[in-house]
């Protein structure tokens, strides 16, 4: 048997001890980080048109957060990856914006791509409306600016659990005779804010339904939008409903999709019956048609 001295055997013992001595540094590889698949879809992306990013290769449990042009992302789980959604508001600057996704606590564990948004031309109508719907008087216009802070409350709210699932429905059947993001030409004057909402041409006494499950945030009577019903859908995504003749749905009710929220009427600013349909995601205002066809392509099998 070979014989070992005991020299050896010390050095060997210090050796090995100093590897794990605090100061001392061991040659052993860092340990890898795993960084996920991140896609943006559509990209480039329509100024007022929504958008989706995939991450992939992590947990669908992880805890994922992310902001875009500011505005923040929220994640749900889906089909194992994490999707979340978002929205080039209609008046955003054409150009890059940034996009982040952060999947962890270390700088590290972050990452910021730029989005593109094109410009797009949505044309122009024309409107006449009663001058004094134009040129408030005092009282109407402090009714307005209380009613802007009822909805700017309402257009805040952040609920962190997504309420919706599934493909969007449309709220009433019939065309959209003036779509979104047209700038409106109000008794000749072009006015600087653009259409925020798909108008659906259908008959007064319609029922409108709501597009997926939620709950009701603001319902009331306004000077412009008349009869109004404000449903929450989850993580800052936000449907309003403009004009009805009738309002069926209570504040703080919880509805699911189908459920009927009101009629249509011709209530408010208005030159004849017709459905307003708005959407915004944290404060982006998006083509609601355009969304619905998001939802659809994301729950395709």
């Amino acid at each position: 048997m070979a014989r070992i001295s005991l020299g050896v055997l010390l050095f060997s013992l210090l050796s090995c001890l100093a590897i794990f001595a605090p100061g001392c540094r061991a040659d052993f590889p860092p340990p890898e980080v795993t960084e996920p698949g991140i896609v943006v879809l559509p990209e480039p992306l329509d100024r007022g048109a929504p958008g989706r990013v995939l991450v992939s290769g992590l947990d669908p449990g992880s805890t994922v957060s992310g902001s875009f042009d500011g505005k923040p992302i929220f994640f749900f789980a889906h089909k194992g990856n994490l999707v979340g959604l978002f929205g080039a508001d209609i008046m955003i600057e054409p150009g890059g914006h940034p996009l982040s996704v952060q999947w962890g606590p270390d700088p590290g564990q972050r990452r910021t791509i730029t989005v593109t948004v094109k410009d797009k031309s949505y044309g122009v109508r024309d409107i006449k409306v009663p001058q004094s719907q134009v040129d408030l008087s005092p009282s109407d216009l402090a009714r307005t600016q209380r009613e802007r802070e009822q909805t700017t409350r309402a257009l805040g709210t952040q609920s962190p659990l997504r309420l919706w699932s599934g493909e969007f429905i449309e709220p009433v059947p019939g065309r959209i005779n003036s779509s979104f993001g047209r700038q409106t030409r109000l008794n000749g004057v072009l006015n600087a804010r653009p259409h925020a909402g798909a108008d659906y041409l259908v008959a007064e006494g319609t029922p409108v339904k709501a597009p997926a499950d939620g709950k009701v945030i603001l319902a009331g009577d306004h000077f412009f939008a008349g009869n109004s019903v404000y449903v929450d859908h989850g993580q800052g995504l936000i449907s309003m409903f403009f004009h009805l003749s009738r309002i069926d749905a209570l504040e703080g009710q919880e509805i699911k999709k189908g459920d009927v929220l009101g009629l249509v009427g011709k209530t408010g600013r208005v030159t004849g019956a017709h459905l307003h349909y708005g959407l915004y995601i944290n404060g982006a205002r998006i083509d609601p048609p355009v969304f619905r066809q998001m939802t659809a392509s994301l729950y395709a099998d």
